[in-house]
Protein backbone atom coordinates (compact mmCIF):
# COMPACT_ATOMS: atom_id res chain seq x y z
CA UNK A 1 0.00 0.00 0.00
CA UNK A 2 2.72 2.34 0.80
CA UNK A 3 4.80 1.88 -2.39
CA UNK A 4 1.43 2.44 -4.35
CA UNK A 5 0.43 5.25 -2.82
CA UNK A 6 3.78 7.41 -3.10
CA UNK A 7 5.12 5.86 -6.18
CA UNK A 8 4.62 8.96 -8.10
CA UNK A 9 6.26 11.07 -6.10
CA UNK A 10 8.42 10.09 -3.04
CA UNK A 11 10.49 7.99 -4.83
CA UNK A 12 11.71 10.63 -6.96
CA UNK A 13 12.22 12.52 -3.35
CA UNK A 14 13.91 10.10 -2.19
CA UNK A 15 16.41 9.59 -5.88
CA UNK A 16 16.72 13.38 -5.12
CA UNK A 17 18.28 12.76 -1.83
CA UNK A 18 20.43 10.28 -2.29
CA UNK A 19 21.93 11.88 -5.26
CA UNK A 20 22.48 14.54 -2.67
CA UNK A 21 24.67 12.66 -0.96
CA UNK A 22 26.67 11.18 -3.70
CA UNK A 23 27.36 15.04 -4.68
CA UNK A 24 28.36 15.89 -1.16
CA UNK A 25 30.73 12.98 -0.62
CA UNK A 26 32.44 13.33 -4.17
CA UNK A 27 32.55 16.64 -3.79
CA UNK A 28 34.65 16.06 -0.19
CA UNK A 29 37.14 13.80 -2.21
CA UNK A 30 37.80 15.89 -5.30
CA UNK A 31 38.21 18.95 -3.18
CA UNK A 32 41.09 17.53 -0.95
CA UNK A 33 42.83 16.52 -4.19
CA UNK A 34 44.59 19.71 -5.75
CA UNK A 35 45.85 19.94 -1.90
CA UNK A 36 47.81 16.33 -2.10
CA UNK A 37 51.65 18.39 -2.40
CA UNK A 38 50.28 20.70 0.46
CA UNK A 39 49.48 18.56 2.63
CA UNK A 40 52.16 16.22 1.85
CA UNK A 41 54.72 19.49 2.40
CA UNK A 42 53.12 20.57 5.47
CA UNK A 43 52.73 17.50 7.47
CA UNK A 44 56.27 16.07 5.79
CA UNK A 45 54.91 13.16 4.62
CA UNK A 46 56.53 10.52 1.92
CA UNK A 47 54.41 10.10 -1.02
CA UNK A 48 53.32 6.23 -0.11
CA UNK A 49 52.37 7.58 3.27
CA UNK A 50 50.32 10.51 1.69
CA UNK A 51 48.63 7.74 -0.17
CA UNK A 52 46.39 7.49 3.42
CA UNK A 53 44.97 10.56 2.98
CA UNK A 54 42.39 8.73 0.62
CA UNK A 55 43.28 5.06 1.89
CA UNK A 56 42.26 5.50 5.41
CA UNK A 57 38.69 6.92 4.29
CA UNK A 58 37.86 4.62 1.79
CA UNK A 59 39.43 1.22 4.23
CA UNK A 60 36.82 2.85 6.82
CA UNK A 61 33.97 2.81 4.26
CA UNK A 62 34.83 -0.68 2.88
CA UNK A 63 34.59 -2.07 6.40
CA UNK A 64 31.63 -0.51 7.82
CA UNK A 65 29.81 -1.01 4.03
CA UNK A 66 28.44 -4.55 4.91
CA UNK A 67 27.92 -3.47 8.67
CA UNK A 68 25.75 -0.71 7.71
CA UNK A 69 23.86 -3.08 5.70
CA UNK A 70 22.95 -5.43 7.95
CA UNK A 71 22.58 -2.49 10.79
CA UNK A 72 20.12 -1.00 8.51
CA UNK A 73 17.92 -4.20 7.89
CA UNK A 74 17.48 -4.70 11.55
CA UNK A 75 17.02 -0.92 13.15
CA UNK A 76 15.50 0.77 9.85
CA UNK A 77 17.42 2.67 6.23
CA UNK A 78 16.38 6.34 7.80
CA UNK A 79 17.89 6.32 11.13
CA UNK A 80 21.12 4.40 9.83
CA UNK A 81 21.20 6.59 7.25
CA UNK A 82 20.67 9.96 9.64
CA UNK A 83 23.65 8.40 11.69
CA UNK A 84 26.08 8.01 9.56
CA UNK A 85 25.57 11.62 7.60
CA UNK A 86 26.00 12.61 11.29
CA UNK A 87 29.15 10.69 11.78
CA UNK A 88 30.39 12.00 8.51
CA UNK A 89 29.51 15.79 9.05
CA UNK A 90 31.75 15.46 12.77
CA UNK A 91 34.38 14.31 10.76
CA UNK A 92 34.48 16.62 8.22
CA UNK A 93 34.38 19.25 11.45
CA UNK A 94 37.75 17.79 12.78
CA UNK A 95 39.04 17.89 9.93
CA UNK A 96 40.19 21.71 9.06
CA UNK A 97 41.71 21.91 12.89
CA UNK A 98 44.21 18.86 12.54
CA UNK A 99 47.59 20.20 13.48
CA UNK A 100 49.34 16.77 12.47
CA UNK A 101 48.72 13.72 10.35
CA UNK A 102 47.00 11.25 12.96
CA UNK A 103 44.28 13.93 13.42
CA UNK A 104 43.83 14.32 10.09
CA UNK A 105 43.53 10.48 9.46
CA UNK A 106 41.13 10.05 12.25
CA UNK A 107 38.97 12.45 10.61
CA UNK A 108 39.29 10.81 7.71
CA UNK A 109 38.56 7.74 8.95
CA UNK A 110 35.23 9.29 10.51
CA UNK A 111 34.40 10.34 7.13
CA UNK A 112 34.75 6.57 6.02
CA UNK A 113 32.49 5.31 8.25
CA UNK A 114 29.77 8.12 6.99
CA UNK A 115 30.10 6.56 3.25
CA UNK A 116 29.32 3.39 4.06
CA UNK A 117 25.70 4.52 3.63
CA UNK A 118 25.70 3.82 -0.09
CA UNK A 119 23.88 0.44 0.63
CA UNK A 120 21.30 1.50 2.23
CA UNK A 121 20.82 4.50 -0.09
CA UNK A 122 21.00 1.75 -2.98
CA UNK A 123 18.01 -0.27 -0.74
CA UNK A 124 15.60 2.54 -0.82
CA UNK A 125 16.03 2.63 -4.25
CA UNK A 126 15.51 -1.04 -4.99
CA UNK A 127 12.33 -0.93 -2.89
CA UNK A 128 10.70 2.03 -4.41
CA UNK A 129 12.24 1.91 -8.00
CA UNK A 130 10.48 -0.77 -10.37
CA UNK A 131 12.90 -3.09 -11.85
CA UNK A 132 13.27 -2.18 -15.06
CA UNK A 133 14.53 1.45 -14.04
CA UNK A 134 17.33 0.26 -11.48
CA UNK A 135 19.48 0.77 -14.05
CA UNK A 136 18.53 4.63 -14.96
CA UNK A 137 18.41 5.57 -11.16
CA UNK A 138 21.72 3.98 -10.79
CA UNK A 139 23.05 6.03 -13.76
CA UNK A 140 21.76 9.11 -12.20
CA UNK A 141 23.44 8.49 -8.52
CA UNK A 142 26.65 7.87 -10.61
CA UNK A 143 26.28 11.20 -12.84
CA UNK A 144 25.73 12.94 -9.04
CA UNK A 145 29.03 11.39 -8.15
CA UNK A 146 30.79 13.10 -11.14
CA UNK A 147 28.79 16.52 -10.27
CA UNK A 148 29.93 15.98 -6.83
CA UNK A 149 33.93 15.88 -8.93
CA UNK A 150 33.07 18.94 -10.97
CA UNK A 151 32.51 21.56 -8.28
CA UNK A 152 35.08 19.63 -5.65
CA UNK A 153 37.85 20.46 -8.55
CA UNK A 154 36.38 23.86 -9.68
CA UNK A 155 36.09 25.00 -6.64
CA UNK A 156 38.41 23.39 -4.46
CA UNK A 157 41.52 23.95 -6.36
CA UNK A 158 40.47 27.42 -6.69
CA UNK A 159 39.94 27.52 -2.59
CA UNK A 160 43.36 25.67 -1.86
CA UNK A 161 45.11 27.93 -4.26
CA UNK A 162 44.04 31.11 -2.57
CA UNK A 163 43.11 29.97 0.92
CA UNK A 164 44.75 26.54 1.47
CA UNK A 165 43.16 23.63 2.26
CA UNK A 166 41.53 23.87 5.35
CA UNK A 167 39.36 26.64 4.43
CA UNK A 168 37.69 23.94 1.61
CA UNK A 169 36.37 22.01 4.48
CA UNK A 170 34.51 24.92 5.73
CA UNK A 171 32.25 25.27 2.04
CA UNK A 172 31.05 21.68 2.70
CA UNK A 173 30.15 21.31 6.38
CA UNK A 174 27.05 23.45 6.71
CA UNK A 175 25.87 21.68 3.53
CA UNK A 176 26.27 18.61 5.24
CA UNK A 177 24.26 19.57 8.65
CA UNK A 178 21.35 20.59 6.24
CA UNK A 179 21.38 17.46 4.48
CA UNK A 180 20.65 15.61 7.94
CA UNK A 181 17.22 17.62 8.56
CA UNK A 182 16.40 16.75 4.89
CA UNK A 183 17.30 13.16 5.41
CA UNK A 184 15.21 13.27 8.90
CA UNK A 185 12.22 15.06 7.30
CA UNK A 186 11.53 13.87 4.18
CA UNK A 187 13.06 10.31 3.57
CA UNK A 188 9.67 8.13 3.86
CA UNK A 189 9.82 6.50 7.70
CA UNK A 190 7.09 3.79 6.61
CA UNK A 191 9.66 1.14 5.41
CA UNK A 192 11.30 1.88 8.50
CA UNK A 193 8.83 0.27 10.35
CA UNK A 194 8.09 -2.61 7.87
CA UNK A 195 11.51 -3.40 8.02
CA UNK A 196 12.15 -3.82 11.88
CA UNK A 197 9.33 -5.32 12.28
CA UNK A 198 10.34 -7.90 9.84
CA UNK A 199 13.51 -8.10 11.44
CA UNK A 200 11.63 -8.91 14.75
CA UNK A 201 9.91 -12.04 12.71
CA UNK A 202 13.13 -13.41 11.31
CA UNK A 203 14.93 -13.25 14.99
CA UNK A 204 18.34 -14.39 15.52
CA UNK A 205 19.05 -14.78 11.69
CA UNK A 206 19.57 -10.94 11.55
CA UNK A 207 21.96 -11.51 14.25
CA UNK A 208 25.12 -9.04 13.24
CA UNK A 209 28.44 -11.01 12.27
CA UNK A 210 30.93 -8.28 14.72
CA UNK A 211 33.59 -10.73 14.85
CA UNK A 212 33.10 -11.00 10.54
CA UNK A 213 33.70 -7.14 10.62
CA UNK A 214 36.58 -6.78 12.45
CA UNK A 215 38.41 -9.64 11.04
CA UNK A 216 37.42 -7.87 7.76
CA UNK A 217 38.97 -4.64 8.94
CA UNK A 218 41.71 -6.05 10.13
CA UNK A 219 42.29 -8.18 6.78
CA UNK A 220 42.06 -5.14 4.08
CA UNK A 221 44.51 -2.57 6.52
CA UNK A 222 47.16 -4.70 6.99
CA UNK A 223 47.50 -5.52 3.22
CA UNK A 224 47.31 -1.99 2.42
CA UNK A 225 49.96 -1.71 5.33
CA UNK A 226 52.03 -4.46 3.71
CA UNK A 227 52.22 -2.36 0.43
CA UNK A 228 53.17 0.60 2.31
CA UNK A 229 55.94 -0.56 4.12
CA UNK A 230 57.73 -2.41 0.79
CA UNK A 231 59.61 1.07 0.32
CA UNK A 232 62.97 0.32 0.46
CA UNK A 233 64.61 3.27 -1.36
CA UNK A 234 68.34 3.62 -0.75
CA UNK A 235 68.05 7.13 0.84
CA UNK A 236 65.47 6.15 3.58
CA UNK A 237 65.96 2.78 3.70
CA UNK A 238 68.30 3.82 7.32
CA UNK A 239 64.43 4.48 8.57
CA UNK A 240 63.95 0.65 8.30
CA UNK A 241 64.70 -2.84 9.64
CA UNK A 242 65.61 -5.03 6.25
CA UNK A 243 65.43 -8.85 6.47
CA UNK A 244 68.17 -11.15 4.23
CA UNK A 245 66.26 -10.61 1.44
CA UNK A 246 65.96 -6.73 1.47
CA UNK A 247 62.13 -6.49 2.48
CA UNK A 248 61.49 -4.59 5.42
CA UNK A 249 60.91 -6.60 8.34
CA UNK A 250 57.41 -4.37 9.31
CA UNK A 251 56.13 -5.47 5.73
CA UNK A 252 57.00 -9.01 7.02
CA UNK A 253 55.02 -8.82 10.12
CA UNK A 254 51.92 -6.79 8.17
CA UNK A 255 51.93 -9.58 5.68
CA UNK A 256 52.12 -12.23 7.81
CA UNK A 257 49.02 -10.62 9.87
CA UNK A 258 46.98 -10.08 6.47
CA UNK A 259 47.25 -13.62 5.60
CA UNK A 260 46.37 -15.28 8.92
CA UNK A 261 42.87 -12.77 9.08
CA UNK A 262 42.24 -13.49 5.56
CA UNK A 263 42.08 -16.85 6.30
CA UNK A 264 40.61 -17.08 9.77
CA UNK A 265 37.90 -14.89 7.52
CA UNK A 266 37.16 -17.08 5.65
CA UNK A 267 36.87 -20.21 7.88
CA UNK A 268 34.91 -18.53 10.43
CA UNK A 269 31.93 -16.87 7.27
CA UNK A 270 31.52 -20.66 6.31
CA UNK A 271 30.27 -21.31 9.56
CA UNK A 272 28.47 -18.56 10.55
CA UNK A 273 24.59 -18.79 10.29
CA UNK A 274 24.16 -14.97 9.59
CA UNK A 275 27.75 -14.62 7.32
CA UNK A 276 29.05 -10.67 6.53
CA UNK A 277 29.66 -12.05 2.77
CA UNK A 278 27.54 -14.76 2.00
CA UNK A 279 29.34 -17.09 -0.01
CA UNK A 280 26.79 -18.33 -2.36
CA UNK A 281 26.92 -14.84 -4.34
CA UNK A 282 30.47 -15.31 -5.37
CA UNK A 283 29.23 -18.87 -7.42
CA UNK A 284 27.37 -17.07 -10.04
CA UNK A 285 30.06 -16.31 -12.58
CA UNK A 286 28.51 -13.61 -13.71
CA UNK A 287 28.50 -11.91 -10.82
CA UNK A 288 31.87 -12.53 -9.79
CA UNK A 289 33.21 -11.36 -13.30
CA UNK A 290 31.14 -8.17 -12.75
CA UNK A 291 32.17 -7.60 -8.79
CA UNK A 292 36.25 -8.03 -9.96
CA UNK A 293 35.57 -5.37 -13.23
CA UNK A 294 34.59 -3.15 -10.19
CA UNK A 295 37.35 -3.85 -8.13
CA UNK A 296 38.91 -2.48 -11.40
CA UNK A 297 36.81 0.31 -12.05
CA UNK A 298 37.25 1.79 -7.97
CA UNK A 299 41.24 1.44 -8.33
CA UNK A 300 41.65 2.95 -12.03
CA UNK A 301 39.54 6.09 -10.62
CA UNK A 302 41.49 6.23 -7.12
CA UNK A 303 44.64 6.19 -8.70
CA UNK A 304 43.99 9.08 -10.98
CA UNK A 305 42.93 11.08 -7.74
CA UNK A 306 46.35 10.00 -6.47
CA UNK A 307 48.44 10.54 -9.20
CA UNK A 308 47.51 12.96 -11.34
CA UNK A 309 47.48 16.31 -8.64
CA UNK A 310 51.30 15.28 -7.70
CA UNK A 311 52.32 14.78 -12.05
CA UNK A 312 50.49 18.36 -12.75
CA UNK A 313 52.41 20.04 -9.74
CA UNK A 314 55.32 18.57 -9.63
CA UNK A 315 58.40 20.79 -11.04
CA UNK A 316 60.06 20.09 -14.76
CA UNK A 317 60.72 17.81 -16.09
CA UNK A 318 59.03 15.37 -13.88
CA UNK A 319 56.01 17.19 -13.79
CA UNK A 320 53.98 19.82 -15.81
CA UNK A 321 54.73 22.53 -12.65
CA UNK A 322 51.02 23.90 -12.73
CA UNK A 323 49.12 25.68 -9.99
CA UNK A 324 46.39 23.63 -7.87
CA UNK A 325 43.67 25.71 -10.36
CA UNK A 326 45.25 24.18 -13.26
CA UNK A 327 45.33 21.07 -12.30
CA UNK A 328 42.01 20.95 -11.65
CA UNK A 329 41.37 22.30 -14.56
CA UNK A 330 43.34 19.02 -16.10
CA UNK A 331 40.71 16.83 -14.27
CA UNK A 332 38.12 18.25 -14.85
CA UNK A 333 36.72 17.06 -18.02
CA UNK A 334 37.44 13.42 -16.53
CA UNK A 335 34.89 14.21 -14.27
CA UNK A 336 32.42 16.25 -16.81
CA UNK A 337 32.21 13.25 -19.15
CA UNK A 338 31.20 11.18 -15.72
CA UNK A 339 28.75 13.82 -15.24
CA UNK A 340 27.15 13.24 -18.70
CA UNK A 341 27.76 9.87 -19.18
CA UNK A 342 25.81 8.45 -16.16
CA UNK A 343 21.89 8.91 -16.90
CA UNK A 344 23.05 7.78 -20.16
CA UNK A 345 24.60 4.54 -19.66
CA UNK A 346 22.19 3.51 -17.66
CA UNK A 347 19.16 4.72 -20.63
CA UNK A 348 21.44 2.66 -22.96
CA UNK A 349 21.78 -0.14 -20.84
CA UNK A 350 17.44 -0.50 -20.74
CA UNK A 351 18.07 -0.65 -24.87
CA UNK A 352 20.83 -2.94 -25.56
CA UNK A 353 21.85 -4.93 -22.30
CA UNK A 354 24.90 -4.75 -20.14
CA UNK A 355 27.50 -6.86 -21.68
CA UNK A 356 28.13 -4.28 -25.08
CA UNK A 357 28.63 -1.35 -22.98
CA UNK A 358 30.75 -3.16 -20.59
CA UNK A 359 33.13 -4.34 -23.77
CA UNK A 360 33.02 -0.92 -25.19
CA UNK A 361 33.96 0.79 -21.44
CA UNK A 362 36.83 -2.08 -20.67
CA UNK A 363 38.07 -1.13 -24.41
CA UNK A 364 37.95 2.47 -23.67
CA UNK A 365 39.54 2.30 -19.97
CA UNK A 366 42.23 0.26 -21.36
CA UNK A 367 43.38 2.74 -24.44
CA UNK A 368 43.33 5.51 -22.21
CA UNK A 369 45.79 3.83 -19.67
CA UNK A 370 47.58 2.88 -22.85
CA UNK A 371 48.19 6.59 -23.91
CA UNK A 372 48.82 7.27 -20.41
CA UNK A 373 51.70 4.94 -20.15
CA UNK A 374 53.43 5.96 -23.32
CA UNK A 375 52.63 9.04 -24.54
CA UNK A 376 52.41 11.89 -22.19
CA UNK A 377 53.64 15.37 -23.39
CA UNK A 378 51.44 18.18 -22.07
CA UNK A 379 48.16 18.76 -20.01
CA UNK A 380 46.23 18.68 -23.40
CA UNK A 381 47.11 15.26 -23.90
CA UNK A 382 46.55 14.19 -20.56
CA UNK A 383 43.15 15.60 -20.69
CA UNK A 384 41.97 13.76 -23.40
CA UNK A 385 43.33 10.69 -22.37
CA UNK A 386 41.27 10.98 -18.87
CA UNK A 387 38.39 11.56 -21.26
CA UNK A 388 38.79 8.55 -22.49
CA UNK A 389 39.11 6.43 -19.32
CA UNK A 390 36.52 8.61 -18.14
CA UNK A 391 33.81 7.25 -20.76
CA UNK A 392 35.02 3.36 -20.03
CA UNK A 393 34.86 4.18 -15.90
CA UNK A 394 30.85 4.90 -16.92
CA UNK A 395 30.08 2.31 -18.82
CA UNK A 396 31.94 -0.75 -16.85
CA UNK A 397 30.66 0.74 -13.92
CA UNK A 398 26.62 1.29 -14.50
CA UNK A 399 27.15 -1.80 -16.68
CA UNK A 400 28.61 -4.10 -14.06
CA UNK A 401 26.25 -3.18 -11.11
CA UNK A 402 23.17 -3.80 -13.42
CA UNK A 403 24.40 -7.27 -14.18
CA UNK A 404 24.85 -7.82 -10.26
CA UNK A 405 21.44 -5.90 -9.94
CA UNK A 406 19.82 -8.42 -12.28
CA UNK A 407 21.44 -11.83 -11.81
CA UNK A 408 20.59 -11.34 -8.12
CA UNK A 409 16.95 -12.62 -6.98
CA UNK A 410 15.32 -10.20 -5.07
CA UNK A 411 16.19 -11.74 -1.60
CA UNK A 412 19.78 -11.27 -2.14
CA UNK A 413 19.96 -7.91 -4.21
CA UNK A 414 20.37 -6.13 -1.24
CA UNK A 415 23.65 -7.42 0.16
CA UNK A 416 24.89 -8.78 -3.47
CA UNK A 417 25.01 -5.03 -4.00
CA UNK A 418 26.55 -4.32 -0.52
CA UNK A 419 29.49 -6.89 -1.76
CA UNK A 420 29.65 -5.07 -5.04
CA UNK A 421 30.10 -2.14 -3.71
CA UNK A 422 32.30 -3.31 -0.74
CA UNK A 423 34.88 -4.24 -3.73
CA UNK A 424 34.73 -1.34 -5.45
CA UNK A 425 35.82 0.48 -2.21
CA UNK A 426 38.59 -2.11 -1.55
CA UNK A 427 39.73 -1.15 -5.39
CA UNK A 428 39.76 2.55 -4.62
CA UNK A 429 41.96 1.84 -1.28
CA UNK A 430 44.42 -0.25 -2.85
CA UNK A 431 44.82 2.10 -5.71
CA UNK A 432 45.61 4.88 -3.95
CA UNK A 433 48.24 2.58 -2.11
CA UNK A 434 50.15 1.04 -4.99
CA UNK A 435 50.70 4.58 -6.67
CA UNK A 436 52.02 6.25 -3.53
CA UNK A 437 54.48 2.99 -3.38
CA UNK A 438 55.74 3.52 -6.80
CA UNK A 439 56.56 7.06 -6.60
CA UNK A 440 57.96 6.68 -3.31
CA UNK A 441 60.18 4.07 -4.70
CA UNK A 442 61.32 5.86 -7.70
CA UNK A 443 62.24 9.25 -6.86
CA UNK A 444 63.99 12.23 -8.95
CA UNK A 445 66.37 14.68 -7.07
CA UNK A 446 65.14 18.37 -8.89
CA UNK A 447 66.35 22.03 -7.96
CA UNK A 448 62.85 22.97 -7.02
CA UNK A 449 63.48 26.44 -5.88
CA UNK A 450 66.40 28.53 -5.74
CA UNK A 451 69.18 25.82 -5.20
CA UNK A 452 67.09 23.82 -2.81
CA UNK A 453 66.82 20.50 -4.12
CA UNK A 454 63.45 18.32 -3.28
CA UNK A 455 62.61 14.58 -4.26
CA UNK A 456 59.82 14.29 -6.55
CA UNK A 457 58.33 11.01 -8.13
CA UNK A 458 60.34 10.32 -12.09
CA UNK A 459 58.97 9.56 -14.95
CA UNK A 460 59.45 5.73 -14.95
CA UNK A 461 57.25 5.86 -11.42
CA UNK A 462 54.40 7.03 -13.66
CA UNK A 463 55.57 4.40 -15.92
CA UNK A 464 54.87 1.82 -13.38
CA UNK A 465 51.46 3.06 -12.11
CA UNK A 466 50.21 3.50 -15.86
CA UNK A 467 51.23 0.18 -17.20
CA UNK A 468 49.75 -1.18 -14.06
CA UNK A 469 46.52 0.32 -14.35
CA UNK A 470 46.91 -0.96 -18.23
CA UNK A 471 47.25 -4.47 -17.20
CA UNK A 472 44.43 -4.10 -14.94
CA UNK A 473 42.35 -2.71 -18.11
CA UNK A 474 43.10 -5.47 -20.27
CA UNK A 475 41.94 -8.03 -17.51
CA UNK A 476 38.65 -6.33 -17.30
CA UNK A 477 38.16 -6.06 -21.19
CA UNK A 478 38.80 -10.27 -20.77
CA UNK A 479 37.16 -10.80 -18.14
CA UNK A 480 33.91 -8.41 -20.58
CA UNK A 481 34.71 -10.74 -23.07
CA UNK A 482 33.83 -13.61 -21.43
CA UNK A 483 30.31 -12.39 -20.07
CA UNK A 484 29.29 -11.66 -23.62
CA UNK A 485 30.56 -15.14 -24.70
CA UNK A 486 28.67 -16.54 -21.66
CA UNK A 487 25.41 -14.42 -22.65
CA UNK A 488 25.47 -15.80 -26.46
CA UNK A 489 25.88 -19.00 -24.96
CA UNK A 490 23.01 -18.96 -23.09
CA UNK A 491 20.31 -16.99 -26.14
CA UNK A 492 21.69 -20.04 -28.22
CA UNK A 493 20.72 -22.69 -25.24
CA UNK A 494 17.62 -21.18 -25.16
CA UNK A 495 16.75 -20.69 -28.61
CA UNK A 496 17.54 -24.36 -29.38
CA UNK A 497 15.23 -25.52 -26.86
CA UNK A 498 12.52 -23.17 -28.03
CA UNK A 499 12.91 -25.20 -31.30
Amino acid sequence: MFRKKNNSHSIWITLAILSSIATISMYTETMLLPALPQLIHEFNLSYNTSSWILSAYLVAGAVMTPVSGKLSDVYGKKKIMIILISIYTVGLIISPFSSNFIMLLISRILQGIGISVFPVTFGLIREQFPRNKLAVSQGIISSMFAGGAVLGLAIGGTIVQYFGWRLTFFSIIPIAIILIFIIFRFIPKANDVHEISNSKKEGSQQKFDLRGAILLGVTITTFLLFITSLRTDSFDSNDKQLNLFGIPNSAVIFFIIFVASFITFLLLERKTKAPLITPQLFLDRRILASNIILLIVGMSMFTIFQTLPILAQSPYPVGFNNSAIQMSLVQLPFALVLLILGPLVGVIITKIGQTTPLVIGTIAMSLGFFLLFFIRPNEFYISVYLVIISIGISLANVSSTNIVMMQSSFKQIGISLGISNLLRIIGSSIGPTIAGLFMQTHLFLIDSNNNQFHYFPSSSAYDLIFGTMLGLSLSALCISLFLIKNRLKNENYFRSGSN
